[in-house]
């Protein structure tokens, strides 16, 4: 037996938006790994570019509103974790939010580091809400150029 449903054609179609919110919703529900720890909401992943030179690698992530003091990188045996939180400005009083979109939570970001990347020498800038990582390769695993002699 199959059941039909009708749609009206006089139902507007829906937006982008509320299809996108749609999806937020159940996102959760649907991908349990994105939650946080708490359960409560979805982990937020700030955009990350992730940069391979001859001389190491360079790790780029967009952090719009935070600090050099809001941002946690740590180490541990071959993982790289980035942490950090974007907080929810105080609002003033009598002031009311027509539309909010930015988001606000904690973020977390783990890498797998390659054997080759010298892990002392890491460096870490932060400008203008981008934090930059530079891990350059290890000596003994930079290219080197050998010289072709003539007979």
């Amino acid at each position: 037996m199959t059941i039909m449903t009708r749609t009206s054609t006089r139902r507007p179609l829906r937006t982008w938006n509320q299809l996108f919110s749609d999806l937020w919703e159940t996102m959760p529900a649907t991908h349990p790994d994105l939650l946080a720890t708490d359960g409560r909401r979805p982990v937020l992943q700030p955009p990350m570019d992730v940069i391979e030179s001859e001389t190491g690698v360079t790790i780029r992530l967009d952090l719009p509103g935070l600090t050099a003091d809001d941002v946690n990188v740590q180490i541990d045996g071959d993982r790289l974790t980035i942490r950090g939180e974007f907080r929810q400005p105080e609002p003033r009083e009598g002031d009311r939010y027509v539309l909010r979109e930015r988001r606000t939570g904690t973020f977390k970001r783990t890498l797998r580091l390659n054997n080759m990347l010298d892990t002392e020498r890491i460096e870490a800038t932060f400008h203008n809400g981008v934090l930059t990582l530079t891990l350059p390769l290890r000596p003994e695993s930079q290219p080197k150029r050998i010289k072709v002699q003539t007979a």
